[in-house]
């Protein structure tokens, strides 16, 4: 028993983990030595004594044949660990090798124990080579449709395998209706199975998903639609009020005289100039000479009629304002009428 402990695969690791850590040794002995060549640089740098310096050299060449034995050892001792490696793990592998070949059975010994094993379904028989029958391509089925479909065989096939999956689909159903609480509206489970029939693969889980984002769109729609009204009646009541105070002016318009009404269309429109009064004293008090005061004069004439020309109402004649008042009450009125009707009768 304690022969063939040795070749155990744990036990040949349990023996080789010292390789590793004389690896390890080895490289931190190299690592030991370029800090002490290094720091002896240094030291060398930093004293001048030849006596120091002398001593410091001898120990260097002693560290350094230290060094070198010690490498010399650890890897031939590594050597050795990995030469008796390889030897254990070929040992362990000859010893398996011998050992299957003695717990080989006859051929005709394994197939009785192996039909034995498929017979009472402790294994399955291993299929070397997949059979199938492909199937008749799309253009083939096409020309035989027509056969197929006065053929009693093969319209009872059919027939069965639509019961068959009405069955599947059934017993589908019922399994989700089973995940669904007692506490759920049968409303919700009545409008499910209806889903369900065009969808079949949807989850309980998911008809609830949709059902929800579809109420929300619904209530976003229809705060939009009531934000849109409330808008449309705010704009409404504003022009309300605004036709009827054009309403009280055109009436308060109308209720005026002819005469009345020129006189304050007049002082609305236009706003008369204030006559610029010359003295004739201060005139001679600043000095202006006769030319210079008739070129001013002139000059006031001509911006006085350019400003009239571009700032001024001017008088129409032809047209009477009374009309144009009425023409517009007329035209205000079929607006109101047609907002009115639309908020009416939406």
């Amino acid at each position: 028993m304690n022969n063939n402990q040795i070749f155990d695969l744990d036990k040949i690791k349990e023996l080789t983990i010292p390789i590793e850590e004389l690896q390890i040794k080895i490289n931190q002995l190299n690592e030991s030595s370029k800090k002490i060549t290094k720091n002896i640089h240094v030291i060398e740098k930093e004293f001048k004594d030849e006596k120091f310096l002398s001593q410091i050299e001898i120990i260097q060449e002693l560290l350094k044949n230290i060094n070198d034995k010690l490498n010399l050892v650890s890897k031939t001792n590594l050597n050795k660990f990995l030469d008796f490696q390889d030897r254990l793990i070929k040992k362990y592998k000859e010893n398996f090798k011998e050992n299957l070949k003695k717990i080989t059975l006859n051929e005709e010994f394994t197939k009785i124990i192996g039909l034995f094993f498929i017979e009472e379904k402790m294994i399955s028989k291993i299929i070397d080579n997949v059979s199938f029958i492909p199937s008749i391509e799309i253009s083939k089925w096409l020309e035989l449709l027509d056969s197929l479909n006065h053929n009693t065989l093969f319209l009872k096939s059919v027939e069965k395998i639509g019961i068959y999956f009405q069955e599947l689909l059934q017993l589908r159903l019922e399994k989700e209706l089973k995940k669904i609480p007692n506490d759920t509206d049968p409303v919700i489970v009545r409008d499910y199975e209806e889903f369900f029939k065009k969808n079949p693969t949807l989850a309980f889980n998911d008809f609830l998903h949709i059902i929800e984002s579809q109420f929300t769109q619904k209530e976003l729609d229809s705060k939009k639609e009531i934000r849109k009204r409330i808008k449309e009646k705010e704009e409404f009541e504003k022009l309300k009020k605004k036709q009827v105070e054009q309403k009280k002016t055109y009436d308060d318009y109308l209720k005026l005289s002819e005469s009345e009404f020129k006189r304050l269309r007049r002082k609305k429109s236009r706003e008369k100039l204030t006559d610029v009064s010359t003295d004739t004293n201060m005139e001679k008090e600043i000095g202006i000479s006769e030319e210079v005061f008739e070129k001013i004069k002139k000059f006031k004439s001509q911006f006085e009629k350019s400003f009239d020309e571009k700032y001024m109402i001017q008088k129409d004649d032809d047209t009477d304002p009374i009309d144009i008042i009425r023409e517009r009450k007329k035209k205000k009125e079929k607006e109101y009428k047609e907002y009115k009707d639309h908020f009416d009768n939406p």
